[in-house]
């Protein structure tokens, strides 16, 4: 794999309405990690911080992001107070779980790789009941429909949301609140009905995707229906099963991540004895986050209804400017997250496949090789879903409907734990 071509010239300095550069000058560096000069050579020598030539200079410059997370880490080890708010910046963990490791190969489900039980054809189903409870069912499990006493057309329809929704994440967590209501989320632990409410909430999600397809309504699970061929139905591919088989497997890689925003706030709602649906619905919420899961729609932005010409300027602007995309260069992934690379691998193998898809697919590479950009899941998602010819916003939608099986994981395991997550804040002064 190539280096990444000098830069040409920085970016201009941030203002409040431009994102802060990429790249930091020497002395820049210099002054936020207040270490001299010799000693920053090392850290790139050691490859802690990425150091890029500046064109016609003998100068360099440094990956931002880089310097911020050696700073973080410099000060987790000055003090209580100081490791504790490093923690909070992609530092030490904080949190004991049985749930999912992080690995460099992806992420593991109760010590298992999630790649390798994507592979195997494993349903989404049995993933989801083994982040639950840790037993690894048939292989093969389908759920019976759990039905909802609401009607998600009508709750929308009454909230005037035009169709299809420009926020699927919003409308997942309205959707996730209501299903809970009046009072059926409140006893679900007592009564012993996680396990009902918890398909009951992933197949509502599931039918959500309906939405998103004309004539934009409601799908319902039907009986010996999995939830990808239900995914699969509402996105209007029919009955297709290299379609589901193919769904099937993005919901099983992303069906969790450790503590990514949403599963922290799906933990804090459980700690405080929020019921699952309303864990669902904070999850959600979090992930609607411009940083987080709504970089899927970035990545759309960028690769969708572009051609091959487009997407070489935004190559040349990339090269030149070392801007940050959106659903790139994960911190956990610094060479891209391997889920993502198996994605993009079966997107390229759909035969006949879309030109949109193709051009994609050429500028990943090109991306990769020459600009040192490498995809984390949002950017395989999408891909994913443009070779398969999906509506847009189908890569969020599939995210969220996954990712709500790593929430309601992760807010059983904090209601067994038992205690409230009440961090104390370190007042600075007015």
């Amino acid at each position: 794999m190539s280096s990444p071509k000098p830069l040409k010239r920085r970016r201009q300095p941030a203002t409040p309405d431009r994102e802060e550069p990429d790249y930091l000058t020497r002395e820049e560096v210099l002054g936020i990690l207040g270490v001299k000069a010799a000693t920053l050579y090392t850290y790139v020598s050691r490859g802690l911080i990425k150091s890029v030539a500046i064109e016609g200079s003998r100068q360099h410059c440094f990956l931002r992001q880089d310097v911020e997370r050696l700073r973080a880490r410099s000060q987790a080890h000055s003090g209580v107070a100081a490791r504790a708010e490093g923690a909070m910046r992609w530092g030490e963990p904080i949190i004991t779980t049985q749930i999912t490791e992080i690995t460099p190969d992806g992420p593991n489900y109760r010590g298992r790789s999630a790649i390798e039980l994507a592979k195997a054809g494993t349903s989404f189903e049995a993933v989801a009941n083994f982040l639950w409870s840790g037993v690894m069912p048939d292989e093969a499990l389908l759920w019976r429909p759990q039905p909802i006493s609401i009607v998600p057309d009508a709750v929308l329809a009454a909230l005037g949301v035009p169709m299809p929704p420009a926020d699927v994440l919003k409308i997942f967590s309205i959707i996730a609140l209501a299903i809970g209501l009046p009072d059926r989320g409140l006893t679900e632990f007592s009564d012993g009905r996680t396990a009902a409410a918890s398909q009951q909430i992933l197949q509502t999600l599931a039918g959500c995707c309906g939405f998103l397809h004309p004539p934009y309504r409601f799908i319902p699970p039907v009986e010996g229906e999995s939830v990808a061929a239900q995914i699969t139905r509402a996105l209007g591919a029919g009955t297709d099963e290299q379609t589901q088989h193919l769904i099937n497997v993005a919901l099983v890689l992303c069906a969790d991540l450790e503590l990514t925003p949403g599963t922290f706030a799906a933990r804090v709602a459980a700690s405080a004895g929020s019921d699952l649906y309303a864990c669902v619905a904070a999850g959600m919420s979090a992930h609607a986050g411009v940083l987080t899961g709504r970089g899927s729609d970035k990545a759309e932005e960028l690769l969708l209804g572009s051609n091959e010409a487009t997407l070489r300027r935004k190559l040349d602007m990339l090269q030149m400017f070392g801007r940050k995309l959106y659903g790139f260069n994960h911190p956990y992934f610094p060479k891209g997250d391997p889920r993502a690379y198996v994605l993009i691998e079966l997107a390229g193998r759909i035969d006949p496949l879309p030109e949109p898809a193709k051009h994609a697919l050429w500028f990943l590479d090109e991306a990769r090789e020459n600009c040192a950009a490498y995809p984390g899941m949002a950017v395989g998602l999408v891909t994913l879903a443009m070779a398969l010819g999906l509506p847009r916003r189908s890569a969020l939608a599939l995210w969220a409907v996954s990712r709500a099986a790593g929430q309601i994981a992760h807010g059983l395991e904090q209601r067994v734990q038992g205690f409230v997550m009440r961090p104390r804040a370190r007042f600075a002064g007015a």
